[in-house]
């Protein structure tokens, strides 16, 4: 068994032809392993031991004693130019060529060791001859150490250098001789056959290191084709999401048109049978429209949902809303829909709208195949290994559903007569949809029901840290303000917080550190509003000649302050602060801000502009827009300051044309004007020097609008 897995594992190293392959690779295995580990200068310390106990002997002769050494030095020599030549050799030259010279070479150096023996050799002195026998078996163990991967390479050195030591020995016929020579024997022999073990175990490290080659040339493969085929997958999902994108827009806009227009008709003054045929048709297609939402919702394979507010969302709120709106249903089929929410309820982090989609969806299924008896929603808190939830258990007292249907309910596009979606009539994604968005934000959803006893759909949702549920009310995104000057008493966390919010959009924000700085500056005027915490408001209100409106940033464990013109709960969302700022400053302020706009005081970032696009677009799309943006104007602003610097100002001119154009569709006026003025220089032929300033204005602008866009949005960043 073992020889044949042997042999599996060589046809699969070596190909087709294991047997002419598996030659061939071993004997380059151990050539290579043959040059690696030649290092001839090893051998130069016994050799030169050796002489220096020859010149002791009473008629010794330097010349003659040295020849041997300074023979070895030269071998040593050639030996290096060899085993360079053996690295700097192609990749296919013959092996068996290198392994020849490799035996040729140990053939000259074990001669010389030969020659070394006959000229140290002392037949008067056994110590001596007992000496120069223990160096050479010294000297044998280091060659055999580089020559053990090829055997005869060896065993061309240990002939030569080893037989004319022991045959002088033996003509000696002492019996310490005879035994000294015998034990040269038998250790060139001994290590002669170990060779053969370390040459088994060289082949099996060489098989061995031929197949992970192959294994590893096959995983890269795998590797490049896993790549290709998830290239491809990522273009046909771009592919099909632009055509989802497409698609929805085309069919939901005559869906639309055709509701406004049933709509219109239901409320004019038609006969009872027209007007129950304008009913099933809304009906219809307020289901089409559903259907088309869930079809988008699920075919959609991005991961990402809306992101929930920094102190997530009333759950208790939202269950009620959807109450109130599913109220009607319930009372047309003479249904109680009744809402249970525990005390003490802890907030969601998860967006009220994802929330609200999916209650409706649960509810409305309730109530849809409920005929007689109630619905409940109900709250609690729970904790399971992720954390605080929210459980939310919609309750229904309808047929119920099988237990042979409970592991497929969930599953979009259900076939068969057994499927849910077939006998409650659905199209089969609407509890699909639910089951997505639910595990986006990494809640759960399951059922239990038993047939005639109801059915209890459940979602379990993560909760914030933040309790109570009437401290906050949803905002509606709001338009960041600009122009303002403001002065700001506020901690440094908080400092951090609110100049990206509002700097970006041109407000001059002054910080100050103490009340009393704070109450010098604001009564001299110049500010527009005060930005407070809430022990300080009342102090500043009742400053004398204090005339500045003040917002007042609240914890949600302070006492509201009575001086101040506006409260805002803090931290706080950026539309609820912009919110804030416009409701403190009304009318007269915003006439300010247009009056500061019409004098050429341009903030970097059109707040309104950029506030339309998120609302039109969304804040992913959006962020992908700007990122494009500030990629490209990198490159233009490069290339103008390259085309500055060569004073060509036809295509600096040409460049920041097309900055303008880049610019000037997402709001970013400073930056677009800049760049019409300097295109406007160029093609009206202006002196260099103002040309110069044109360009450095436009990089300058472009300075500040790109650090702007990534103080506002800092996922730009990323």
């Amino acid at each position: 068994m073992k020889r044949a897995r042997e042999s599996e594992v060589v046809a699969e190293a070596f190909g087709e032809h294991p047997s002419l392959a598996r030659e061939d690779a071993l004997l380059r295995g151990r050539v290579a392993v043959l040059y690696t580990l030649s290092h001839n200068y090893l051998f130069l310390p016994f050799a030169a031991l050796c002489m220096a106990a020859a010149l002791l002997q009473a008629n010794a002769n330097l010349v003659t004693m040295a020849l041997p050494f300074l023979l070895q030095i030269v071998a040593v020599l050639c030996g290096n130019r060899l085993k360079s030549a053996y690295d700097n050799r192609g990749d296919n030259d013959d092996p068996k060529l290198w392994a020849r010279r490799s035996t040729v070479f140990s053939g000259v150096v074990g001669t010389i060791w030969g020659l070394g023996a006959v000229l140290w050799f002392a037949p008067s002195s056994f110590s001596a001859e007992a000496y120069l026998v223990l160096a050479f078996l010294g000297m044998s163990a280091t060659e055999f150490i580089a020559r053990a991967a090829y055997r005869p390479a060896y065993l061309a050195h240990a002939i030569p250098s080893l037989a004319p030591l022991a045959a002088m020995l033996v003509l000696q016929g002492g019996l310490y001789q005879l035994l000294s020579a015998l034990l040269l024997i038998s250790f060139a022999g001994v290590l002669y056959f170990h060779g053969e073990t370390v040459g088994r175990l060289l082949d099996q490290s060489i098989v061995l290191r031929h197949h992970n080659a192959q294994l590893i040339a096959r995983l890269n493969d795998e590797k490049r084709m896993a790549e290709a085929t998830r290239d491809a997958a990522k273009t046909s999902e771009r592919a099909k999401s632009a055509f989802i994108s497409n698609i929805s827009h085309e069919l939901r806009t005559p869906l639309n048109a055709i509701l406004g227009m049933a709509q219109l008709l239901e409320r004019s003054d038609l006969e009872k049978a027209q007007r129950d045929h304008v009913k099933v048709l809304l009906e219809a297609g307020r289901g089409l429209k559903t259907l088309l939402d869930d079809i988008i919702a699920l075919a959609s394979q991005s991961d990402e949902s809306p992101a929930a507010p920094e102190e997530g969302c009333d759950a208790a709120q939202a269950a009620r809303t959807v109450a109130r709106l599913l109220q009607p249903n319930a009372w047309e089929k003479r249904l109680r829909l009744s809402v249970n929410i525990a005390a003490g309820l802890p907030r969601v982090a998860v967006d009220a709208r994802l929330l609200r989609r999916v209650l409706l969806k649960l509810v409305g299924n309730s109530i849809k195949f409920t005929e007689r008896g109630n619905v409940e929603i109900a709250l609690d808190a729970i904790a399971d290994s992720q954390g605080p939830m929210v459980r939310f258990v919609i309750t229904d007292t309808g047929p119920g559903i099988p237990s042979v249907l409970l592991d497929s309910i969930f599953q979009p596009f259900a076939k068969g007569e057994n499927s849910y979606s077939a006998r409650r009539a659905g199209a089969g994604v609407g509890l699909s949809v639910a089951k997505k968005l639910i595990e986006s934000v990494g809640g759960s959803i399951g059922v239990e029901s038993e047939p005639g006893m109801g059915a209890s759909f459940w979602i379990t949702v993560p909760a914030t840290q933040t309790q109570g549920s009437d401290l906050d009310h949803e905002v509606e995104r709001s338009a960041a303000p600009s122009g303002l000057t403001l002065l700001a008493f506020v901690g440094a966390s908080d400092r951090e917080a609110l100049d990206p919010l509002l700097a970006p959009f041109g407000n001059r924000i002054t910080f100050v550190d103490t009340l009393v700085q704070a109450s010098t500056m604001s009564t001299r005027g110049g500010f527009d509003m005060i930005l407070a915490t809430a022990g300080s408001a009342d102090v500043l209100a009742a400053a004398p000649g204090q005339t500045t409106p003040i917002l007042a940033l609240t914890a949600r464990d302070e006492r509201r302050p009575e001086g101040a013109d506006g409260v805002l709960r803090w931290p706080a969302t950026p539309d609820a602060l912009y919110s804030a700022i416009t409701a403190v400053i009304g009318e007269e302020g915003a006439r300010k801000n247009a009056d500061a706009k019409e004098q050429g005081i341009a903030a970097a970032i059109d707040a309104k502009a950029i506030a339309d696009l998120e609302k039109a677009l969304g804040f992913k799309t959006l962020i992908d827009i700007l990122q494009s943006y500030v990629h490209t104007a990198e490159e233009l602003a490069s290339a103008i300051f390259a085309a500055s610097e060569r004073e060509d100002w036809g295509q600096a001119g040409r460049l920041a044309q097309d900055f303008a154009g880049a610019a000037g569709g997402l709001g970013l006026v400073a930056i677009a004007a800049a760049a019409r003025s300097l295109a406007q220089s160029a093609r009206d032929g202006a002196k260099s020097s103002v040309l110069s300033a044109a360009a450095d204005e436009v990089l300058s602008e472009d300075r500040r609008v790109r650090e702007a866009l990534r103080r506002l949005y800092p996922d730009l960043s990323a």
